[in-house]
């Protein structure tokens, strides 16, 4: 339940910066399919919605892009890379200034059952935002590594989307039996730990 607030932010946040990063780009489609709100509801996917509260790590219902939005073949590479890279940095930053709410508030309130509450869901929101991101750097589809590969390398791109069905199986495993936990916890601590010194 404490984690419920975080995915919202995390969830809500990273797929309208994304809508809107590829709108402003000229990718008029995100805003027909009704994804330029900061509304969590119109961004969520169910199963992973259900995986981030039970296990930490899940993944968003993905905006759609439309690569032929934006123009010759290095155009689209570049516009790709870039709707990667700016969710990416936003999850990060609201991460860290949810940490540092954490920091301002532990250290500013009496200890009381309802403050401690507040406590653990900023911290909590914070880790999700920044797990969040990182997660997202895997190319499997939906999670957005694979607009990071597909502007880096089409070719590779397409090899992924080939073997959609059994890599998406897998990274189901992944995170249910703990490799997602195992892998990007320490990466998460590392990011907050540096943060919150």
């Amino acid at each position: 339940m404490l984690r419920i607030p975080g995915i919202f932010i995390a969830i809500g946040v990273h797929e309208y910066v994304k809508a809107l990063v590829a709108y402003r780009l000229g990718d008029a489609g995100v805003k027909l399919q009704g994804r330029l709100t900061l509304n969590p509801l119109k961004h969520m996917d169910a199963l992973g919605s259900i995986f981030m509260a039970i296990w930490g790590y899940g993944w968003a219902n993905p905006t759609k892009i439309t690569p032929f939005s934006f123009g010759s073949n290095a155009n689209k590479r570049k516009a790709m890379i870039i709707i990667f890279v700016v969710p990416f940095l936003v999850n990060i930053i609201l991460g860290m200034l949810l940490a540092l709410t954490a920091l301002i508030w532990a250290n500013n309130v009496y200890v009381t059952e309802l403050n401690i509450t507040v406590f653990r869901v900023l911290i909590n929101a914070a880790r999700l935002n920044i797990s969040f991101a990182l997660f997202n750097l895997i190319p499997i589809y939906p999670l957005d590594g694979l607009l990071l590969l597909t502007g880096i390398s089409q070719n590779a791109s397409l090899k992924v989307l080939q073997a959609e069905r059994f890599l998406q199986i897998a990274l189901a495993f992944f995170v249910i039996l703990g490799g997602a936990a195992i892998f990007f916890n320490p990466l998460t601590d590392l990011v907050l730990n540096l943060f919150m010194f």
